[in-house]
This record gives C-alpha cells, structure tokens and sequence, in this order.
C-alpha cells in the first residue's frame, strides 16, 4: 500500500510521512515514560536529571519510523549509497560547514565560564552530543531519505523537478517545527519554520548535488550541536522553547543566508550534472510503481 501511494500520490505520501514521523516520537515517548514509571524513581531520574537524554530517546522513535517507510518502499539504498563520496559531498555543502563553525566558535566563546555557570557531568554531555546526532540522524532519514528522495522521483532529475523537489522538501521540513507551537511563543516558532524551510533547501541541494544522506547527518548534527552547545555544556542555561521562543523577525534574514548558497548549487550550468548523476541511481519506472 505505501508503495502504491508513493509512486500514485507523492505530495500525499510525503505529508503522512511527516505526520507518521511526529506520531511515531508522540506515541512511543508515552509508552517510553509509561514503561519508566513501573520501572520505579531510580529508572526516570537520569532523565529527569537531562533533558537531552530523553529527546535523545524521543528521536530514536522518529528515524524507526523513517527506516520502517525505507525498508516498505524499496528505499533503504538510500542510506548505503555513497554517491560522491563523504569528502566530496563535504565540499559541496562547504558553505553550511562553514557557517556551522563559525557558529560554534562563537557561542563556544560566550559560554558558560563568562556567565560563570558550572559544566555538566560527563554523562550529561555524552547525552548532549548523542541527542544531536540522533536529531541529526533521524531528521535527515526522513527529510530527506524519504521525503526528498519521493519528491524527486517523482518529479525527476531535470530542471524543473530538481527546483520543485527541493523547494517542496523544505516547506515540509519547515512545517513540521509547527508542533514548537505546544511550547514557544507563537512568533518564536513561525520565525523558526521560515529559517528551517530554507535550510531545507539548502540541505536538499546538498543531498541532490552528492547524493550521500551521511555528510547531511553530519551537517545537521553539527548545526544544533552549534546552536545548542552552552545548554549541552553548562547547567543552567535554559531550554530549547525557551531558545525558540526568543526567536524575533530579525533572525529571517537567516532564512537568505540559506537560500543563497541554495542557488548557486542549482544553478544552471550544474543542473545537467545532477541529472547525469541521478539517473543512474534511480530506479526505473517499473520499479517505482
């Protein structure tokens, strides 16, 4: 069936994809707290104690969900495919590597010792940094492993279908962030749909140039480890709704930022070789239906 739909209805597919996916960490965190409740206080105080060791769990439910629509449809490939290779499809997203450091470099500098705020324990930011990458790991399997990856079989590798599947992955990548709404200040979380729209873009331009879900996992586990460090790192300094939360309109114009390098890696004279590189690695029709 999930085949059927795929291949009959992609938008549509791509949409519950999103919804399966939130479903997914919604209902298995309510079993997960269930289950730590009968286990008893010594079981739920690590993950009172951090917070991060609980979304880390929480999105250990959201990639089972993208790795089970993979394995349904066929498309688990996707996960082992090299295309240009790490290193290469490293210097095709370089610009976000770059923004990413920079980021790092300078919230590492305003961190905790000139707010005077103690480190964490070692096994609190050994859950810090695991979150990230389960973030990392799960958001991209299923943005762009499945939702990207529909978008442009169905749209193909040309022109037009690289630039629709794209743009279309980002709105769904930005729509999600919606549920911030349960916890942030409206205007917080709308600021913060629009900039992760873009950078869904800009992700799907990397994964379409290289092809290697795998440097996209370590782009974005880099970017919220950089926006996320002086929480991972020191006690005390807040929350990730409150973090949204103080998002304000100014900060659209990271939403630029991203769609610049966007262009410029589709852009008009790399297009033939997105579709040289893509056409090789997708499956035939047939094999799609």
């Amino acid at each position: 069936m999930l085949k059927r739909l795929r291949a009959a209805h992609p938008i549509c597919y791509c949409i519950l994809t999103a919804v399966l996916f939130l479903a997914a960490m919604e209902v298995g965190m309510t079993l997960f707290e269930l289950v730590l409740v009968l286990l008893g206080p010594a079981a739920v105080r690590p993950f009172v104690q951090e917070t991060f060791l609980l979304q880390a769990v929480n999105e250990l439910f959201g990639l089972l969900a993208g790795l089970f629509l993979l394995g349904r449809t066929g498309r688990l490939w996707v996960c082992r495919q090299r295309g240009r290779g790490f290193l290469d499809g490293l210097l095709v997203g370089m610009f976000s590597f770059v923004m990413v450091s920079m980021v790092l470099s300078v919230n590492l500098a305003l961190a905790g010792p000139a707010q005077g705020a103690a480190v964490k324990p070692l096994w609190q930011i050994a859950a810090f940094f695991l979150c990230m990458f389960l973030i990392g790991l799960a958001e991209e399997t299923v943005f762009r492993g499945v939702v990207a990856q529909t978008l442009l079989e169905r749209f193909g590798a040309g022109p037009a279908g690289v630039w629709k599947a794209c743009l279309l992955s980002g709105l769904v990548f930005g729509a999600v962030h919606l549920t911030n709404l349960r916890a942030s200040a409206p205007v917080g979380v709308l600021v913060q749909c629009c900039v992760t729209a873009a950078l869904g873009m800009l992700y799907a331009a990397v994964y379409f140039r290289g092809g290697n879900l795998w440097v996209l996992v370590f782009l974005h586990t880099m970017q919220d480890t950089a926006a996320l460090i002086n929480m991972g790192l020191y006690q005390s300094t807040g929350s990730i709704s409150g973090v949204v939360s103080s998002y304000d309109p100014s900060m659209l114009r990271g939403a630029l930022i991203y769609l610049v390098p966007t262009v410029f890696l589709l852009r008009k004279s790399r297009l033939p070789e997105i579709a040289a590189f893509w056409s090789r690695c997708l499956p035939p029709p047939e094999e799609t239906a």
